[in-house]
């Protein structure tokens, strides 16, 4: 990728950075939402996003209070996102979603991220549950929850439409008390 940021950091661990996402994010965001590689494990539709579009969603995220939408830097580069999105503070739970550049992976970069937003919203959002999915296959995805210490609550059918076929969701969460042990 080879796309240098400037630095405005929110939460980092080691040479990983999330920071508020911008408007200029928005053509890396196009990149990431439409690559092959990204999109089959989001399940997003193979259909063309514009610049124009990524900048509304960006708005559109960025304005919502119950959403914590971040942009993930390695070693000074755009490398993916991260949300807490869903936030229910009544309930003090809410769900997060990744997704890395396909040139990050195998990085640990998944990894250190969910660990942010997990510490992030059991000690700064004052959760006590948070989930995540993943689409049927995608091994990673579900070995980077169980490092941050999630576990696995169930499978939810046909979730989700990707490349001709039906996949499943199998989603995973982590206490509050889970964390402080």
């Amino acid at each position: 990728m080879g796309v240098t940021v400037t630095r405005s950091v929110f939460l980092e661990k080691e040479d990983l950075v999330l920071r508020p996402v911008e408007k200029n994010d928005a053509e890396f965001l196009q990149e990431l939402v439409q690559h092959p590689n990204v999109r089959n494990t989001i399940g997003r539709p193979p259909l063309p996003v514009n610049k124009k579009e990524e900048e509304e969603h960006i708005e559109e995220l960025t304005t919502d209070e119950d959403v914590a939408y971040f942009l993930i830097e390695y070693q000074g580069e755009k490398a993916g996102t991260i949300s807490l999105h869903g936030l229910e503070t009544r309930y003090r739970k809410g769900e997060f979603g990744i997704s890395v550049h396909p040139d990050f992976h195998g990085q640990g970069i998944g990894t250190n991220a969910v660990q942010l937003v997990v510490k992030y919203g059991f000690e700064t959002q004052n959760l006590h549950k948070i989930r995540g999915g993943y689409l049927e296959g995608n091994t990673p995805s579900k070995r980077i929850m169980e490092k941050a210490g999630f576990q696995e609550e169930g499978r939810e059918r046909h979730y989700k439409y990707v490349d001709g076929e039906w996949k499943d969701v199998i989603w995973m969460s982590i206490l509050e008390g889970e964390y402080h042990e």
